[in-house]
């Protein structure tokens, strides 16, 4: 197209722009606006006259969008809107050369929109449809102004009030001009522009940083005091009025108000507090803003508390109106939100802290757990774990003693329902609590990797356990705490299972970790919870039998563990708190008592029974291989033994017995003789074993259980085990093997001899015992005269003196054969057998051993009358001969055996 014909179409267009505009009718209005494209492209001349022209579009396309509100979603079913929809790509794609006139342009027209529609809402405009095109060119078009030009508009847009919004919006382009210049206006206005600026996250960053360069600039040391005094006042202010400035001048605090800044910041408060702009400084004002603010500037406040009287007054101001606000039943305060956000630091904080801070972050602690009870569990689990000293430990008191006050007034119509609640909860955090710290045993310890640890190096568990401790004994001696009674009683099985895998020897201990420790300090604190905890169900529910199954396993497991202690005051206070353990559980249940009592048996017998002394097996020792000929052979020489005729049913190969091939036993060396009754682990065991005993009945019952116990464990079958002795024919050719096989399990554990004379003592329950009595007696009777050598004698003489011991301690044999104890060590060994058989074996075979021959008098003593269980002449004639016939050396004991019987008769 040559030059004449652009200019005939250039005039064309300007003439039906004109004439279009001149009519003022807006359904044309997408015709026209591409006329006045083209015109802005090919006659800037017209620039002025175009842009007016879409001023108007754009205040008709407001209008349109603002009272029609059932349109189509198309923007060609209005004139207006299609034109703005075709305005907005062109100005915005004009280039830095058109910048300097578009951008003021859509400023003036936001302006004027703005101004015109003042009546409505900020939202409500700022969501039409040509209110987002004009802001979208004008922040395009900025971005293409230098720093001066850029600077203008800003300025234009701050000093119209009704468009702080569209600044809010411009400056997201440029934050780091329109923040500082926002902060030069009013605080209303900064407020206004600084809320919609703040919408945009990254801009936050911006509104901080002219914050803080005007607080900076305020309290410098300068000669511009007079025009400075007024800016915190202004700030404070500005805070108080909007969240965003607030979040920004609180957000990393403390690098702001260092102590440097604080001492400067005091100087200038002291000089302008009395001028005007400073009245609306006060407590009530910067309380309002830390209750709004986050923790840190509460944690900040008690930092500089410690040395300033006014942040300590201000500090208690603080506390009391939130402690008054969290009253209400729809406060949300933000301070006691933040601190719930920022749990770990503030309970770190009340771990290290000094007594002001630790005192002021327990209130704070106190209403966070009040809101949350999440973390009303999480915190006493915490502080269960990791409280160390008694300070920190009373803390938890305190929060929970005040959640509790707060949650259930004393005049509420739900008390007893809100205690049980809250009760349920302190439940839950003790065995958090508990289960956490089991946990963190098995985790990693720096400690232990750096090796930074304490010498007194305690489990998670332990400390835990020692806290536990402290309450309850608080509770004891009066203060506030029966929760934590309560609640370890609600969980006592958990400690019980904690107790039982740590005093298991086969556990896993994974290294450089708190498992990795001694066991025996974290039993010993774990039974301390045991035993402080009420049991019996006096103060609260009794445990169910599966939980007081549970104690009593672990119990009797850490009764052995403490067995092998080489502390001997540390295995001492053990076993008193396991003895005092099995006291409680035993005292009113019979079922405990029957289970604690097999348990220790048991143990003592089979699992622990190297601690006792005992031998696992009956001494064989043989003599070396060596060539054997025909008549030492084993079967030969078992040919030439006893009396009686070889039956099949008979074993008396058992008298000889050795190993085929090897020969007879080897005679037993006098070091590897019974082991010792009396030993300190025994008289333990038997003080565990009376513990189970509380009481006059329950020792009547728990020595049945002992005797029926003993013969149960030590017997091989079920076959005579009843109270009769039979004749002595019958034990020779029926029950001697098995009777040998009884005796030697006796002999060889101690356990079982103090079991015997502890029941002994309570004499009914020994008769249950009548086959081990009957098997010792019935081995002696059969071998006594067999053995001639000296050590097999003192051997057979030492279980001779524990028959008669035991039988005469129990009152199985009346005077005069009660006697026969102190005639033992001077009988030979003939004279023992007859002893044994006529006077003992042929006593109890006609006077069978029984509870009924035992009455019970007023004190709960059972015993037997002398006066009427004297022995017939029968079972006396031959200890009576004996004594005669050695009259010189036994004749001092004729008098004390026989002469009331001779005057009796």
């Amino acid at each position: 197209m040559n030059t004449q014909n652009k200019q005939t179409a250039l005039s064309a267009d300007l003439n039906n722009f004109i004439y279009g505009v001149s009519r003022r009718n807006f359904q044309n209005a997408p015709e026209l606006t591409k006329i006045g494209i083209s015109l802005l492209r090919n006659f800037p001349a017209a620039r002025d006259a175009v842009l007016e022209y879409f001023a108007m579009v754009f205040h008709d396309a407001v209008n349109v969008s603002i009272n029609q509100t059932d349109y189509e979603s198309d923007s060609s079913a209005n004139g207006s809107l299609e034109s703005v929809s075709m305005i907005g790509p062109e100005l915005c794609s004009m280039g830095e050369s058109w910048a300097p006139f578009i951008a003021p342009w859509c400023i003036t027209l936001i302006m004027d929109i703005a101004t015109e529609k003042s009546n409505l809402p900020n939202a409500t405009l700022q969501n039409t449809e040509p209110v987002r095109v004009l802001l979208d060119i004008t922040t395009q078009n900025l971005t293409l102004l230098n720093a001066e030009e850029r600077a203008k508009c800003i300025d234009m847009m701050l000093d119209c009030r009704a468009c702080s919004w569209a600044v809010g919006w411009v400056g997201r382009a440029e934050p780091a001009l329109v923040a500082p210049r926002a902060l030069a206006l009013g605080a209303d206005a900064a407020r206004a522009v600084l809320a919609h600026l703040a919408n945009h996250p990254p801009a936050l960053y911006h509104v901080r940083a002219a914050l803080v360069d005007l607080f900076q600039e305020a309290i410098k040391e300068d000669s511009k005091a007079d025009k400075k005094r007024d800016v915190i006042p202004y700030l404070l202010n500005l805070a108080s009025k909007s969240d965003i400035v607030l979040k920004a001048l609180t957000q990393d605090i403390a690098l702001t108000l260092t102590d440097e800044v604080m001492d400067r910041l005091c100087v200038v408060c002291a000089t302008h507090r009395h001028s005007g702009a400073w009245e609306g400084v006060g407590p009530a004002s910067l309380v309002a803003l830390l209750l709004r603010s986050d923790v840190h500037c509460f944690l900040l406040l008690l930092k500089h508390a410690q040395r300033n009287v006014f942040c300590r007054q201000l500090l208690e101001y603080l506390l009391q109106k939130v402690e008054y606000e969290s009253l209400f039943p729809d406060s949300n305060l933000p301070l006691v939100m933040s601190a719930a956000e920022e749990i770990n630091i503030v309970r770190e904080k009340l771990l290290t802290g000094n007594q002001l801070e630790q005192y002021s972050i327990a209130r704070i602690l106190i209403l966070v757990c009040y809101n949350l009870p999440s973390e009303f569990v999480s915190t006493i689990s915490y502080l269960l774990q990791c409280a160390r000293s008694d300070t920190t430990l009373a803390l938890l008191v305190r929060v929970v003693s005040g959640a509790l006050a707060m949650h259930s007034p004393a005049d509420g119509p739900d008390v007893h329902a809100d205690v049980e609640r809250y009760q349920n909860l302190i439940n839950t955090g003790v065995e958090y609590a508990l289960r956490d710290a089991m946990m963190a045993d098995t985790q990693i310890k720096k400690c232990f990797v750096e090796g930074t640890g304490t010498k007194d190096e305690k489990t998670y568990l332990h400390h835990f356990c020692l806290n536990i401790v402290k309450l309850l004994r608080w509770e004891r001696s009066g203060v506030r705490c029966a929760w934590a009674a309560r609640a370890v009683a609600a969980r006592v099985g958990r400690v019980g299972a904690a107790l039982r895998a740590r005093a298991a020897l086969l556990r896993e201990r994974p290294p450089a970790t708190a498992a990795a420790l001694a066991d025996m300090p974290t039993c010993h604190a774990l039974a301390q919870v045991l035993d402080n905890v009420d049991l019996t169900g006096t103060k609260s529910a009794p445990p169910s039998v599966e939980v007081i199954l549970k104690v009593i396993q672990a119990t009797v497991q850490y009764f052995f563990r403490c067995l092998h202690e080489t502390d001997i005051m540390a295995k001492i206070r053990g076993v008193q708190t396991a003895s005092r353990l099995l006291r409680k559980l035993c005292l009113h249940s019979k079922l405990a008592r029957a289970v604690a009592l097999r348990d220790l048996l048991e143990t003592a017998m089979f699992r622990e029974d190297k601690v006792f002394g005992s031998r696992s097996d009956v001494t064989n020792n043989v003599a070396s291989p060596k060539d054997w000929n025909g008549e030492e052979l084993l079967i030969y020489m078992n040919q030439k033994h006893g009396p009686i005729t070889q039956l099949t049913q008979s074993h008396t190969s058992v008298f000889h017995a050795g190993i085929i091939g090897k020969g007879v036993r080897k005679r037993s060396d006098a070091g590897r003789g019974a082991p010792p009754v009396l030993a300190l682990d025994n008289e333990l065991l038997m003080g565990a074993l009376m513990a189970c005993m509380d009481g006059n009945s329950g020792i009547v019952e728990g020595s049945t259980s002992i005797s029926l116990l003993l013969v149960e464990l030590v017997s091989p079958d079920v076959m005579y085990n009843g109270l009769p002795w039979p004749d002595e024919d019958f034990t020779k050719q029926v029950s001697i093997e098995r009777e040998l096989y009884m005796r030697s399990a006796v002999e060889r554990c101690g356990v079982s001899r103090a079991a015997l004379r502890r029941t002994a003592r309570a004499r009914p329950a020994l008769c249950l015992s009548s086959a081990l009595l009957r098997a010792a007696a019935a081995s002696l009777l059969h071998r006594a005269h067999r053995h001639t050598q000296s050590a097999e004698m003192v051997r057979e003489l030492a279980a001779l003196v524990e028959l008669l011991s035991v039988m005469t301690l129990g009152q199985l044999l009346p005077h005069p054969l009660s006697h026969i104890l102190e005639l033992a060590p001077e009988l030979t060994p003939s004279e023992i057998v007859q002893v044994l058989r006529d006077c003992i074996w042929n006593y109890t075979r006609d006077h069978v051993p029984s509870p009924a021959l035992f009455s019970c008098d007023s004190t709960g003593l059972h015993w037997r009358d002398p006066s009427t269980c004297k022995p017939p002449p029968t079972y006396t004639d031959t200890l009576r001969m004996i004594i005669q016939k050695r009259i010189s050396k036994l004749g001092h004991m004729y008098p004390i055996m026989f002469l009331n019987l001779e005057k009796d008769s």
